[in-house]
């Protein structure tokens, strides 16, 4: 009996361990992020791909173009894609806002609708995403994206995107964006 009472205890404390950590931590960090106000015109970011391993196996420019409504209840986001290795891609976020800091979000590729809400300098997108894969037995894989962007100054921000299957982490999207029109 006291076994099992301690194996359920290490289990209980295990699997609160590994629990994602909530975004309202950030709801007093500066300067606040708006996705409405700092995706709204042109923006440009650098970024990297990395493997489980972290090693970098891409890099990529993005130029995203960014339109809402005139009471920012609704957005158009369109992402273009230079990668390093001459391939081009484009992807267009359609955005609504589902309460004060809660946006619902799709696009190609995302099943379903990401959810996507911001505190303080911080915005977190969670999605499950139709990742294609080249040189692969699998012509493309179903993962989750844990996806953080943290305001650092009103016309920069930085972008940590981790992908998972089952819970095993694949890889993480490192990005560094720039609003242009700031």
């Amino acid at each position: 009996m006291f076994r099992s009472l301690f194996v359920l205890g290490l289990l209980s404390v295990f699997i609160s361990g590994c629990a994602t950590k909530t975004i309202t931590i950030y709801r007093a960090e500066k300067p606040s992020f708006k996705l409405e106000s700092f995706f709204n015109g042109k923006v440009e970011g650098w970024g990297i791909v990395l493997n489980r391993n972290n090693d970098v196996v891409k890099r990529f420019k993005v130029n995203v173009e960014g339109h809402f409504t005139a009471d920012k209840s609704s957005g158009k986001l369109v992402e273009k894609f230079f990668w390093s290795d001459g391939k081009r891609e484009k992807r267009v976020w359609n955005l609504n806002k589902t309460a004060d800091k809660t946006w619902g979000g799709t696009s190609d590729g995302v099943i379903g609708t990401a959810q996507v809400v911001a505190s303080g300098n911080a915005l977190k997108w969670s999605y499950r995403y139709n990742l294609i894969l080249e040189d692969s037995f699998f012509n493309k894989l179903s993962v989750d994206f844990d996806d953080w962007m943290f305001l650092v100054e009103n016309n920069v921000l930085m972008n940590r995107a981790v992908f998972s299957k089952f819970g095993f982490k694949l890889g993480t999207v490192i990005i560094t964006f720039k609003k242009t029109n700031a």
